[in-house]
């Protein structure tokens, strides 16, 4: 008896576990693979070099998020709300909104390479990526939204695969091809499903169809998108505008020991939004808060394994990461600081996803535009009185008043969600700028 009751709760445990170690594969990969380039770039360029290319990837994941919320967050929602009239219209504004503005992007990123002083070979190949990246999240966010999760896992796998082949070939200064070819290779799993349903849907004439798409959920996830990346990397444009690409270098080299906790709290993310939107149509709350618990201690459990391996690394062989020219004092200092962000970043996390699933976006913005002033303000200060590595601290002070307020919106919407949640109708009170019926699709189909 007692054998079996333990064996059924080691099942229970797996079968809750191993979503979450599915879930997270793909973009671990992913991110496994980029940390190893930029380590290897770390060691093969001089500091003003890698603090370019550390910029310029910073970037990049911004426009992805931007991508995000003006073109995917909407996806699912065209898709599984829209009647067959509206939706074909929609469909083609979204595709083609996306593509023109992919190309506008790659020009943008082309300026930006000019302006940090890349050689014109450099700055265009790294604007071809970051217009491909840009295609690639698309068409990833296309194939969650139509249930092909394993074309979207496929790509990801093909990335990684593509950078470790291209740290094991090419030249040692060629970052910037390496990550041009990964993101052309990573297109080849969506074949002919996107692609054609890419040219079948593009229409200069669609584009004013894309208005009504911003007006009612683009442009709230790009408030917050926006302003949630001022509370994070305030410090890259503030110190890379006014102290140089170098001295963002040591600043982003310690960065790279938190990297796999942000991994995870992304896909994890992805992952459980739509078990939230479920069980918040259902009305089931405590089966919601259940599943909120069980998120905080896998992130918890995350966050422990990566501060445990960045101590024993810093401790016993920081030069196995880290060459000679970088001050290991600095590093295990700006190390600590990253640490305690990530600590409060995972504290507020799954409220977020919560919030997200439960369609609470206005909120959740306006937490984000007060918490990115408080950081911008918080590091400029700190910079220009303590110098660039101090001013990590305002990052942390600008994600501790986002927590709370997350934190103060989560135990609001609980007290009123009893009301509002019966018939699985959502918590459409708290936010008017779409509708908690919407929510759920809006989230959900990315699993």
């Amino acid at each position: 008896m007692v054998e079996a009751a333990r064996s059924g709760k080691i099942q229970r445990l797996a079968t809750n576990v191993l979503p979450y170690a599915l879930a997270t594969l793909g973009p671990v990969s992913t991110a496994v693979t980029q940390f190893l380039l930029s380590l290897k770039m770390l060691h093969m360029l001089d500091a003003q070099a890698f603090g370019n290319f550390s910029f310029l990837l910073v970037t990049s994941v911004l426009s992805c998020g931007i991508w995000s919320a003006l073109f995917c967050a909407p996806l699912p929602v065209v898709l599984t709300h829209y009647v067959a009239s509206e939706k074909q219209s929609a469909l083609r504004a979204l595709f083609t909104a996306s593509a023109v503005g992919a190309v506008v992007a790659g020009v943008l990123f082309f300026g930006l390479g000019e302006f940090l002083h890349l050689s014109h070979r450099e700055a265009g190949i790294f604007a071809v990526y970051a217009a491909f990246a840009l295609v690639r999240w698309f068409a990833r966010q296309y194939a969650y939204g139509n249930r092909r999760v394993m074309r979207a896992g496929a790509s990801d796998i093909a990335y990684s695969v593509t950078i470790v082949a291209g740290l094991l070939l090419a030249p040692a200064n060629a970052p910037f091809e390496i990550l041009l070819a990964a993101a052309i290779v990573s297109l080849a799993p969506f074949g002919k499903f996107y692609f054609s349903a890419q040219f079948k849907n593009f229409s200069l004439r669609a584009l004013p169809h894309y208005f009504p798409i911003w007006r009612r959920y683009s442009g709230w996830s790009l408030l917050g998108v926006v302003t949630t990346e001022a509370t994070a990397n305030s410090h890259a444009y503030l110190v890379t505008s006014f102290l140089g690409a170098a001295a963002f270098a040591p600043l982003s080299a310690s960065a790279l020991l938190i990297r796999p906790i942000g991994v995870v709290m992304n896909a994890l993310t992805d992952f459980e939004r739509p078990r939230f939107a479920h069980q918040i149509h259902a009305g089931d709350i405590p089966a919601a808060k259940s599943s909120l618990l069980l998120f905080r201690l896998v992130l918890i459990a995350s966050w422990v394994g990566t501060a445990l391996a960045g101590w024993a690394l810093m401790t016993f062989a920081p030069r196995v990461v880290f060459p000679p020219h970088y001050s290991t004092r600095e590093l295990s200092i700006g190390a600590a600081i990253w640490m305690a962000i990530a600590a409060v970043r995972l504290m507020r996390t799954p409220e977020s996803a919560l919030l997200q699933a439960a369609g609470v976006f206005r909120p959740l913005a306006m937490a984000s535009v007060v918490s990115s002033g408080v950081s911008l303000v918080s590091v400029g200060a700190l910079l220009a009185t303590y110098g660039a590595l101090p001013s990590l601290a305002g990052i942390f002070i600008g994600e501790g008043v986002y927590a709370l307020w997350i934190h103060r919106q989560t135990r609001r919407w609980f007290r009123t969600v009893g009301v509002q949640v019966k018939g699985g109708a959502g918590d459409e009170s708290m936010d008017d700028s779409a509708s908690a019926r919407n929510a759920p699709a809006d989230t959900a189909i990315k699993a």
